[in-house]
């Protein structure tokens, strides 16, 4: 007598363990999602880790194996990562693998292609290592999914292959702080104007340009404050060089470096305008926050910002590389609180619109049916693998 279909198991592949971006944590959020989908996420990583620790939180099963580079060892340690792949994923009975970087997606095609089992590449990214690395990878998968319009167009091999399917990351509900308990958590003063940035600290994320509109913001409010949320690479003098430039031109202790925080998204209410002069994205996944959290965005227009921000309605967006700009859009919302409030308003109705977690699930669940063969009815007493020796190496 037949049962109920079976569940089937979808493997994500990670090359870090930690949440290190926000690809790690859309990895979190969509196998969060596919629970009770008739799907069974299954999560493969380095080892323990807060990534690892995020998904037992929200009752994901993980298993533990290392993906070196591929030249490790001469390759021989990427050989027998792929062995050791092939027979986790043939062993706790995987009927799909879903990858999120290069790395991950070539064991996730090569061990795909061993055993017959279909392979989704999500692709976060808007540059490409090379060419030739994005033709092997394309060649390797079934599918792939694109966060952004632009991310598609990253090469000629994605752009032209059918199995291009553009998903824009979408975020559960996030349980925002009040601006005056952000503020607090960030020890931040109850009134002056903030500009934060979030993420890696660095100079492809616009660290200069951001600076040079605080300049800007003070003059017309002079207390204003930037704030950066995110680390630091402790082997740069630029943490030292940024206070002293402040300084050089009256804004001194203007400038916090606030370092890493787990919870950041949470804290964003403590800002009263976001600012993303970085000079490529493929979706910024805080620019989708911010949006949520109804904090204003001044933008860089690279990548698929634009595919989240409405030029002057939901957003302001500069030219890339343009502190000048920057600075004027940033100072035009200092100058008029409502051009910011209305400005996150129309930003919290087109995040509702377009970036719910509901609306990206159906679509990559979607994308899963297209490659999946049918499924039949499974035996009341038929039984799936299960992870054994979590959080231990997966071994021969």
């Amino acid at each position: 007598m037949s049962g109920a279909l079976p569940e089937r198991t979808i493997a994500f592949l990670s090359e870090r363990s930690d949440l290190y971006g926000g690809g790690q944590r859309s990895l979190c959020d969509l196998a969060g999602g596919l629970r009770g989908r008739g799907l069974r996420p299954l999560a493969i990583l380095p080892g323990p880790g807060p990534l690892a620790e995020a998904l037992e939180r929200q009752g994901t099963e993980w298993a533990a194996l290392p993906l070196p580079a591929v030249l490790s060892l001469g390759g021989i340690g990427a050989c027998v990562a792929l062995h050791r792949l092939v027979r986790l994923v043939r062993r706790l009975g995987v009927d799909l693998l879903h990858s999120d970087s290069p790395r991950t997606a070539l064991y996730a095609g090569l061990a795909g292609r061993l055993l017959r089992r279909p392979h989704v590449w999500h692709l976060r990214a808007s540059r490409a290592s090379s060419a030739g690395s994005d033709r092997l990878l394309v060649a390797l998968c079934d599918r792939i999914v694109s966060v952004s319009r632009a991310a598609g167009e990253r090469s000629s091999a994605v752009r032209r292959s059918p199995k291009t399917r553009v998903v824009h990351t979408g975020l559960p509900a996030i349980q925002f702080l009040p601006r005056a308990e952000a503020r607090a958590a960030l020890d931040l003063p109850p009134d002056a104007f903030i500009c934060g940035v979030v993420g890696r600290v660095e100079e492809d994320k616009g660290r200069d340009d951001a600076l040079a509109a605080l300049f800007a913001v003070r003059r017309v409010s002079p207390a204003a404050l930037l704030v950066f949320l995110g680390p630091v690479d402790s082997r740069e003098h630029w943490a030292h060089t940024c206070s002293l430039r402040a300084a050089a031109a009256g804004a001194a202790g203007a400038v916090r470096l606030l370092g890493e925080r787990p919870e950041a998204a949470r804290l964003l209410r403590a800002f009263d305008l976001l600012l993303h002069p970085s000079r490529h994205e493929a979706l910024p996944r805080v620019v989708i926050e911010a949006l949520f959290a109804e904090v204003p965005v001044v933008a860089a227009e690279v990548g698929g910002v634009p595919e989240i921000i409405e030029p002057g309605r939901s957003g302001l967006l500069v030219p890339p590389g343009d502190p000048e700009a920057l600075g004027r859009a940033a100072a035009a919302i200092a100058a008029s609180p409502e051009i910011g409030r209305s400005l996150a308003r129309a930003g919290l109705q087109r995040a509702r619109e377009h970036f719910g977690i509901e609306r990206m699930i159906a679509e990559i669940t979607a994308v899963y049916d297209e490659i999946l063969p049918e499924r039949r009815a499974a035996p009341r007493d038929g039984r799936r693998g299960t992870v054994e020796g979590r959080a231990r190496e997966a071994t021969p």
